[in-house]
């Protein structure tokens, strides 16, 4: 009965010294019994292999440093203006606006939806005065526009050395520095868009349906 406590013992601070990383010398405690637990306790992975050769060697063992979460401390470390949330696709394009924008104020699409095969010219053009009249104050609301170029047609112009392509489209020689303004062209001074406030299963409506009761 003591033999089997004193093996219990060792065997007990054989476990607490190797928790603790203290070394071990072998002279005074390799008891047949703790070498088989040591054998057991390495080929199970409850101790490693180094942290045992260390204690035969009475070398003191190295605390490994916990591991550390790389994607978390980089995420840390970066500032707060440089994470980017995925903002929420649009529901609707603001294409689809201005045509009902158009449709509403002016009834531009009802105009060049109808056939017109069986109007003469005259109908067409009285008919398109209206539409035109009224998608003109609907575009100038939302836009602003006005003339990118501030010369009449027909006028000599100046062409800047690296014209933009959006700006000026030259018509001939690309080197030319002076030209005859055939279109001045067009520009927005303001962005008015109304804002979409429908369902998304309403998102590619353009006009409603117009029914009498």
């Amino acid at each position: 009965m003591k033999f089997t406590s004193r093996r219990f013992s060792v065997s007990q601070d054989f476990d607490s010294r190797i928790a603790s990383l203290q070394p071990i010398y072998c002279c005074d405690y390799m008891h047949p019994l703790l070498a088989i637990r040591a054998f057991f306790a390495v080929l199970f992975g409850r101790i490693t292999e180094t942290r045992i050769r260390e204690c035969l060697d009475n070398k003191p063992a190295q605390i490994a440093a916990p591991a550390t979460n790389e994607k978390t401390v980089e995420s840390d470390k970066l500032p707060k203006s440089t994470i980017v949330s995925k903002a929420k696709p649009a529901m609707r394009n603001e294409a689809l606006t201005l045509l009902s924008a158009l449709q509403r104020e002016a009834r531009l699409l009802d105009l060049i939806g109808e056939s017109l095969d069986q109007y003469n010219d005259a109908q067409v053009g009285s008919a398109a005065r209206d539409v035109l009249r009224d998608s003109k104050k609907t575009l100038e609301r939302m836009f602003g526009l006005k003339p990118l170029v501030e010369a009449t047609e027909g006028s000599s112009v100046s062409i800047p050395n690296d014209p933009s392509p959006l700006r000026w489209r030259i018509i001939g020689k690309d080197s030319a520095q002076q030209g005859t303004l055939s279109h001045p062209g067009w520009q927005a001074t303001r962005l008015d868009m109304p804002q979409w406030s429908g369902s998304a299963e309403d998102a590619l409506i353009i006009a409603a349906a117009e029914v009498e009761s």
